[in-house]
């Protein structure tokens, strides 16, 4: 009786030593197989980056820049249009303001408003310049 407990005890033993070896197995190939696909996602992503770096050592923008006069001129360039491009933004602005608002009555109002809220009166300013200028 002891020898049939013993022998099913080592049974026993000797099938928690194989589910585990082949538990230890299983997990083994699920890595792999993950590192299998890591490993080719880092090669399409190598090859797709190999592509942009020929494209990029192509492009003219390298080729301007590979003198220094030509990058200070290439940015004088630059600054110059900005300047401009700006200047001639802000003078379609003030002109599209200035005739949108130049005879609106709301406007008016508003700065007349504000003009008799501070007691300022443009009749008495003209008058206080004309007598500064006739001293």
């Amino acid at each position: 009786m002891d020898q049939i407990i013993m022998n099913k005890a080592d049974e026993k033993n000797e099938v928690l030593q194989l589910s585990f070896i082949e538990k230890e197995m299983l997990h083994n190939s699920i890595v792999q197989k993950e590192l299998l696909k890591t490993i080719r996602e880092l090669n399409e992503t190598i090859q797709e980056n190999t592509c942009v770096l020929k494209n990029i050592e192509k492009h003219e923008f390298l080729s301007i820049h590979k003198s220094k006069w030509k990058i200070v001129l290439y940015n004088l360039t630059l600054w110059i249009l900005f300047a401009l491009w700006t200047v001639l933004w802000l003078f379609l602005l003030s002109w599209l303001t200035y005739n949108f608002f130049k005879d609106s009555i709301v406007l008016k109002n508003i700065v007349d408003n504000q003009l008799n809220m501070r007691q300022f009166n443009l009749q008495d300013i003209k008058e206080r310049v004309n007598s500064d200028i006739k001293k």
